[in-house]
């Protein structure tokens, strides 16, 4: 096995800023499905509704997630 000194760019250090932002880019999305998912109900579409509140659902878990992971970065 070889050692390179490999420079680390700056854009692929994981920070707790990066890490929120992510989080905010899936809350994001998510209201934007529960609206859709409103309109469809409201519309009489219930099976695209529930399509688009799993969509939101699956956008809100992994928000949860990373957002988690923002709280547990450690900064050497």
């Amino acid at each position: 096995m070889t050692y390179t000194d490999t420079p680390i760019s700056r854009e692929s250090i994981v920070t707790p800023q990066f890490l929120h932002r992510e989080a905010v880019v899936r809350l994001e999305k998510a209201v934007k499905h529960h609206r859709q998912a409103a309109l469809l109900h409201d519309a009489g579409d219930a099976r695209q509704a529930e399509a688009h509140g799993g969509i939101a659902y699956n956008h809100t878990a992994h928000a949860l997630e990373v957002s988690g992971r923002a709280l547990n970065v450690l900064l050497w």
